[in-house]
């Protein structure tokens, strides 16, 4: 094996590994403090780095904002895929799923007895617009336009199975569950995790009330 091969792969292995620290550590900064206020120097030095080397990876800072939702879309992306697309689950199992995934993020930003930190990068954008660039803002559109496709599946595959009554309108129940998901942070930021589970509650109440069959 040639000493070029040799030599090349740990450094591709621990430039990836620098790589996502650095993304990891933006998005959790850029989620508790803010796109605006977080700088290069500070996720530099929450990495244990500098800024020249986030500038080696990621160029400006707008190319790491980019690159930090593009990896959050897509793991997003699985996990509706996962919640909303998977057969065998009813409507209220899947509502339920949603809201264990909001409440796993709340809890990895918020300790016990302190809940008012926010957890969810889309809606830190909506408070720090300016800071994000076009790209990014047709990423979170998409985004929400992925989740209600998948929650009309998951109503339809609900009406199908003969949860709720053929004359359900879908796109009434989607509109009902996606505000859920659209401000679930902010409702926690300011009333708790309870009030966010109160909400879902209320919301599979509604709909059974409503469509049950």
């Amino acid at each position: 094996m040639p000493t070029s091969d040799i030599s090349l792969e740990p450094a591709r292995g621990k430039a990836g590994d620098t790589r996502s620290r650095i993304l990891e550590t933006a998005r959790r900064l850029f989620i508790t403090r803010g796109i605006d206020a977080v700088s290069y120097g500070d996720i530099a030095k929450d990495v244990g780095s500098t800024r020249a080397n986030l500038h080696y990876h990621f160029g400006n800072k707008s190319e790491l904002i980019k690159e930090v939702f593009a990896d959050t879309f897509e793991e997003v992306r699985q996990k509706l895929e996962g919640i909303w697309l998977k057969p065998g689950l009813s409507l209220e199992e899947r509502i339920d799923l949603l809201f264990e995934d909001a409440q796993e993020r709340f809890h990895q930003f918020n300790q016990p007895g302190a809940g008012r930190m926010p957890w969810s990068l889309s809606s830190r954008a909506r408070f720090d617009f300016s800071s994000v660039n076009t790209e990014v803002i047709d990423g979170i559109a998409g985004m929400s336009r992925f989740f209600e496709e998948c929650a009309t599946h998951g109503v339809k595959l609900a009406i199908g199975a003969g949860e709720y009554r053929p004359d359900t309108p879908v796109k009434d129940v989607v509109l009902l569950i996606a505000p859920l998901w659209y401000f679930g942070s902010p409702i926690t930021q300011f009333s708790g995790i309870k009030r966010l589970r109160n909400h879902y509650a209320a919301t599979k109440r509604t709909i059974k009330a409503a469509y049950g069959a």
